[in-house]
């Protein structure tokens, strides 16, 4: 969605999937490389460089907590070196600046927010109360707190509980609790709609900077909580508009000497 918000906000801009040995033809086409998690990037940020290219890392709670695990010396190494080779890092929330001990931007991500707002879903009443992200994999399940949720579900006994994975990793939990509801994932087309259903977001996990999640359900009319703490704000760029407009702003407080169109 980012690409496709630059290019509709006058940037020219081009999106690649990871591929595992970028094509230094296709990078020497481009002025900037932009690479988001820094897992996916990290090669096309080391083949920018080499290329002369400027580069800009946007770093995620993932991230974070993905090197944090990291116990390879060697990986620890490389992941930092390409945080401090690239030009300028960008952060979805302040925290993870801290994290990696270097200064940067912060920056959240758009979302499709008009398709939240949109005012004929209003008529949909919730019928169900808590909406909890929680994809299947021993690794996710410890990530996204399976253990909060199910025991806030036997402690919550008449509160009518969705459990919800995502496309790549969808829930197929077998919790046996007869007031959890286990949905294996949403289009994303459908997730507005889907979010209207529940009258409450709850998002417990030691990985996430800023989810998209709470945006949205915010965006939704839902209440949103976030380990433990209730979430009443949306971060103006998550408005398309706003975020190019911060984009640019950030391009040329970095690179006053260059137009920031590609």
């Amino acid at each position: 969605m980012v690409s496709e918000v630059l290019c509709a906000n006058g940037f020219q801009a081009q999106w690649t999937d990871r591929i595992r040995f970028p094509n230094p033809f296709f990078i020497c086409k481009f002025d900037l490389v932009y690479g988001i998690y820094l897992q996916t990037c990290s090669r096309y940020i080391i083949s920018a460089k080499l290329l002369g290219k400027k580069t800009i890392v946007h770093f995620v709670g993932s991230d974070a907590y993905w090197m944090a695990r990291e116990k390879s010396l060697w990986r620890q190494f490389y992941w930092k070196a390409v945080l401090h080779l690239t030009d300028l890092v960008l952060f979805v929330s302040p925290h993870l600046q801290n994290f990696v001990h270097r200064k940067g931007y912060v920056l959240p991500f758009p979302i499709a927010a008009n398709e939240f707002r949109s005012p004929e879903l209003r008529a949909i009443n919730p019928d169900r109360d808590v909406l909890y992200y929680c994809p299947s994999g021993e690794r996710n399940a410890e990530i996204y707190r399976l253990d909060w949720i199910t025991e806030y579900a036997r402690q919550h006994p008449h509160e009518k509980i969705t459990l919800i994975g995502n496309i790549t990793h969808p829930a197929n939990y077998k919790l046996g609790l007869s007031n959890v509801e286990i949905v294996p994932f949403v289009e994303r087309s459908q997730m507005p709609r889907f979010y209207r259903r529940h009258r409450k977001l709850i998002r417990v996990t030691s990985e996430d900077g800023l989810p998209r999640m709470l945006s949205e359900a915010l965006m939704s009319g839902l209440e949103v909580e976030f380990n433990g703490e209730t979430i009443k704000v949306i971060p103006r760029e998550r408005d398309p508009e706003e975020f190019a407009k911060s984009f640019r702003k950030v391009l040329s407080e970095k690179w006053p000497e260059s137009g920031t169109s590609n």
